[in-house]
């Protein structure tokens, strides 16, 4: 990023001609909308900004492509494990599970049923949080795994 900082659009503008304003180069995935907002990758970059779309908080967070969607993906539930008031199970239980299984596949010891573990957790959290921070924490987690699902495969642990 040659100039981070705070930029000012008209409402539609795309995400494509911000990156270009600040200077972005070698771009992987952006996170836009902080950190309950959604994980784009590179090709999905002409979407407007608007609040229909995926502007959220209005926090844009770009990644290069050193950067890995799987551990941008842990950290991220991991912010929300400490965040989450614990008063309801899929917050609390599907935030510590996520982790578990985000990490296994940061150490390349990942399994195919971790991915569906993974697509049901972010569906039950979605579906039966009882606030806002536990429907949409696991966003950061669907969106890598619909973007960057060959990061996934790649570590799963074989023989």
């Amino acid at each position: 990023m040659d100039k981070p900082g705070v930029y000012e659009l008209v409402m539609g503008s795309s995400l494509k001609e911000l990156l270009e304003l600040a200077g972005s180069r070698e771009t992987k995935m952006v996170q836009v909308g902080g950190a309950s907002g959604r994980m784009l990758p590179e090709k999905g970059l002409d979407i407007p900004l608007s609040y229909e779309t995926v502007l959220g908080a209005g926090a844009v967070t770009v990644f290069d492509k050193s950067r890995d969607p799987i551990e941008a993906a842990l950290k991220t539930m991991e912010f929300f494990r400490e965040e989450s008031c614990g008063k309801c199970a899929p917050c609390r239980e599907g935030t510590r599970v996520m982790i578990d299984i985000l990490d296994r596949f940061n150490k390349k010891k990942g399994a195919y049923d971790d991915i569906a573990a993974l697509e049901t957790l972010s569906n039950t959290m979605n579906l039966a949080s009882l606030c806002g921070l536990g429907q949409t924490a696991p966003n950061v987690v669907s969106d890598t795994l619909n973007n960057f699902r060959d990061e996934y495969l790649s570590r799963i642990k074989t023989g």
